[in-house]
């Protein structure tokens, strides 16, 4: 079977909300002895020739409102076997480092050539595709390009959280021509089917993995030094260092609260700064990423934080990949709160670094995070429920009381470093997907 992915992103190449995903899935199918292409943008950041691809002589040409668009296509191969396909464009691709970068009218331009540019690749292919795989709201309007232009391919259609006037309309288009719709969990598959009014059957949960080759706080090249859940010298090493690094007092004995800022702005740092103040007053310490996009009022809120406590708080503002991993590795709770939560990899992620995640009971999250009780016998993280400042404050307050547990919140973080949240069976559950596709045309053709 060939499946081919249509993205706006993935890793190494860039980043963006389906970036982990196409990039760590499609290795996982790959071990499952199915091919996988990839599709997508060639942006600024992407050097062809570091990167081995090579330029075809022949051009995709597509038309968009009374405009000719010559666009170059480059190819190549990952390690894992996994073919690239990118698409090239001077003024569309080539100067920006996403495609919802700039004005709504450029974006929505770029978005629709890219669409029609993988009609005419997928038609055009020497190799038919057997199943055309769509990935946020840039993969849906591609899917719904497809099925305008007639393609009988079957389709399916993964959500990655993305929202916006241009994301919801493309998704509405995308879901209606896509014969499964799948996003991370299950409860979430149940909200997103009943606010969509989607018949259940249509959408899928089936949750993500991290990819070990960028998450692994064994090998990860990131880290100060390296650890597993048998020995976690190294993790109380990475604490220190954090500590040191962004100014804050090295203190092995208070509890150290992390932030992952997301790009535009679910992360739950609206709600923390509510009640960060409280939270301050105690002996505890805060590293707050925040992340791309975020509104300036908010971080001038984080900032004058920093200013009152400088020795409990410290806020960076676009922080480098390093670091991202470095408040993982060093964090001994991490807050995993956006409102809404299509994906759990966040708290997998923290998981797996020993940052014991204080999440918001929802979506994904919900399915990924189990409340531990008192004693800290069971449970992976704190959850908090409603979405609000006070379940936000009672849940850190659990989680800063369980640290001070000693060996009991060491023997918590183990447990959750050795969840396994690979890619593996993820894999698996989309093999399935996709031959079940094939199964419902034969019934099809059987009933009639």
């Amino acid at each position: 079977m060939h499946v081919l992915f249509i993205t706006a992103s993935h890793e190494p190449f860039s980043d963006g909300p389906a970036a982990e995903f196409c990039g760590a899935l499609p290795k996982g199918l790959r071990a499952l002895d199915l091919d996988v292409s990839v599709l997508s943008p060639l942006y600024r950041g992407i050097d062809p020739q570091e990167h081995s691809l090579a330029r075809r002589l022949t051009k995709v040409e597509v038309d968009h409102d009374g405009q000719r668009y010559a666009c170059e296509l480059y190819t190549g191969r990952t390690v894992s076997g996994v073919s690239t396909v990118f698409v090239g464009h001077e003024s569309l691709f080539h100067q920006v480092d996403r495609l919802d970068e700039g004005d709504e009218a450029s974006i929505a331009r770029r978005a629709a050539v890219f669409a029609k540019a993988t009609v005419a690749i997928v038609n055009g292919s020497d190799t038919p595709f057997d199943v055309v795989h769509g990935h946020g709201w840039v993969g849906a309007a591609s899917l719904a390009a497809l099925a305008e232009a007639g393609s009988a391919i079957p389709r399916v259609l993964t959500l990655h959280g993305e929202t916006g006037a241009l994301a919801d309309a493309a998704v509405e288009s995308g879901a209606s021509v896509a014969a499964k719709l799948t996003v991370g969990s299950s409860r979430y598959a149940a909200e997103l089917s009943q606010r969509l009014g989607i018949d259940e059957d249509h959408v899928v949960g089936i949750a993500p993995g991290i990819d070990g080759s960028i998450w692994n706080p064994i090998t990860d090249a990131h880290l100060p030094a390296r650890f597993d859940p048998v020995d976690l010298g190294g993790k109380h090493r990475c604490k220190a260092e954090l500590q040191r690094e962004l100014g804050l007092p090295v203190r092995a004995e208070v509890p150290l609260l992390t932030v992952d800022g997301a790009p535009g702005g679910d992360d739950g740092l609206a709600l923390l700064v509510q009640v960060a103040s409280q939270l301050l007053r105690n002996d505890i310490q805060m590293a707050v990423l925040a992340g791309e996009g975020e509104d300036g009022a908010l971080v001038a809120a984080y900032e004058e934080l920093w200013d009152r406590w400088p020795d409990r708080i410290q806020v960076r503002t676009s922080p480098t990949e390093q670091l991202r991993h470095r408040i993982y590795a060093g964090g001994d709770l991490m807050l995993v709160a956006p409102r809404r939560a299509p994906s759990g990899a966040p708290a997998m992620r923290a998981h797996r670094y020993g940052a014991v995640p204080i999440a918001h009971e929802t979506g994904a999250l919900a399915d990924v995070v189990v409340d531990c009780d008192p004693k800290l016998e069971t449970g992976t993280g704190f959850l908090m429920s409603p979405y609000s400042p006070e379940a936000l404050l009672g849940a850190a307050r659990r989680g800063f009381a369980a640290y001070a547990l000693g060996d009991a919140f060491g023997a918590l973080v183990g447990r959750v470093m050795r969840l396994d949240h690979s890619w593996e069976r993820s894999a698996r559950l989309f093999d399935r997907l996709y031959a079940s596709l094939f199964e419902e045309d034969t019934d099809e053709e059987g009933e009639a």
